[in-house]
């Protein structure tokens, strides 16, 4: 004889030991179990978590039956970023980054049910985030903290994660994600002179403001360097994202972007990548002076290789596993394992430039410097691999001939 059910209760689950899950109350009703989002010190809040599910039981099913839509409530947001990690975030540009956003989410949300997200539990998040120190520093008391925009960005994942969640399980409702405002972009851009230092800098110089003068650093620390200089360049040239710029390769690949020196042409993604409207990477046609340069680094890097496999064999090594440069920007031999943040900034603080500048700035400066030149829009939106309308709205002002009209419209 089947034992009688208890009915619906409550029960403290404990964590997980993988640590994606705290310790957190839930309804068991039967074989049924329900997340209430509430932690073990929140029993109150639980047991109106209860008083709320016994209710829902005498109200009518959703249509749909057993495959109806499923309460927001009955889902932890952890299963929601599993579900979004395993699927959309694998097939992103920057897995990586996508995946250290949603770690992020993790470590706040994991515990709690999609129920629980509302405009004071993101205002809270926000809170939360700006108080944390961002995750590549290597001192976390000394090191910047995560900023309110960076935290948007981890909620807009958040918010695709529900939706991607959505498409697959319907839920009865989903709930909105409320996002801090979003910052006024300056859309700064480099001088000429500005530029001029920044490269000195990466070339492995350092500005010493108290005797007004340029102080050569060790060689060590200019083959340290040796990457930047490409990045700088090719950014300020080309106006490509400084995501895509250390995954240059030397030859053509399906699956990477590349350099093709026959033709003059940078690929920003590989023949087999698909491309992504908001994130356009059409390919450039490499400026006469970026092309010598490229030429130049190609011919350095094939020697090198050499050199890399004679003392490879010398040494007993494999020759099918000898070392060989293949990525335009390299460090130590090896491709760029991450983004190039660390390095750009300590190469600011030596030009003496403002620390706000980051290795995006390259972008803004190619786009506003062709501006300046009054290069036709479309020309100069398709160069840099963004859209005519984002090219207008953010440096259409730079435009001489605008200027020029408007005078002569006021005689």
């Amino acid at each position: 004889m089947p034992r009688p059910s208890k009915g619906p209760r409550l029960f403290l689950r404990k964590a997980r030991p993988d640590k994606r899950q705290a310790s957190v109350w839930v309804i068991r009703d039967g074989a049924k179990e329900v997340g209430t989002g509430c932690g073990p010190g929140e029993v109150a809040e639980a047991g109106l978590k209860l008083a709320e599910y016994i209710q829902s039981k005498w109200t009518p099913a959703p249509a749909g039956g057993a495959n109806g839509p499923t309460d927001p409530a009955d889902v932890l947001i952890a299963d929601v970023l599993s579900l979004y990690t395993d699927g959309r975030a694998a097939k992103a540009p920057d897995p990586k980054a996508v995946k250290a956003r949603l770690s992020a989410l993790l470590e706040f949300w994991g515990d709690r049910t999609v129920a629980d997200i509302r405009r004071s539990s993101c205002e809270d998040y926000v809170a939360h985030r700006i108080q944390q120190p961002i995750k590549m520093a290597k001192d976390p008391k000394t090191a910047r903290r995560v900023t309110d925009q960076g935290a948007r960005r981890e909620l807009e994942d958040l918010s695709a994660a529900i939706g991607y969640w959505h498409d697959e399980h319907p839920l009865t409702r989903r709930p909105k994600v409320v996002l801090p405002p979003k910052a006024e972009s300056t859309r700064d851009a480099l001088t000429r002179s500005q530029a001029a230092r920044l490269l000195l800098a990466a070339m492995g110089w350092r500005w010493n403001e108290k005797t007004k003068k340029w102080k050569r650093l060790p060689k060590s620390s200019r083959l340290n360097r040796a990457h930047l200089r490409r990045f700088i360049l090719i950014g300020l040239y080309t106006g490509t994202r400084p995501g895509v710029i250390p995954k240059l390769l030397w030859s053509e690949s399906p699956t990477q972007a590349w350099v093709d020196l026959e033709d003059g042409v940078i690929y920003r993604r590989g023949k087999a990548e698909r491309d992504i409207r908001t994130k356009r990477r059409p390919l450039v046609v490499v400026p006469n002076r970026l092309l010598a340069h490229l030429r130049r680094w190609r011919d350095m890097d094939r020697a090198a290789s050499a050199e890399l496999r004679e003392a490879h064999l010398k040494a007993g090594g494999d020759p099918m596993l000898a070392p060989q440069l293949v990525s335009v920007l390299h460090h130590g031999a090896r491709p760029l394992a991450g983004r190039i943040r660390t390095g750009f900034e300590g190469a600011v603080r030596d030009a003496g430039l403002p620390e706000e500048i980051t290795p995006h700035w390259m972008r803004h400066t190619c786009a506003t410097w062709l501006m300046e030149r009054d290069a036709k829009p479309w020309e100069a939106a398709s160069f840099t691999g963004m859209t005519t309308k984002t090219l207008e709205d953010c440096y259409g002002h730079h435009r001489p001939s605008n200027r020029a009209k408007a005078r002569k419209a006021l005689g």
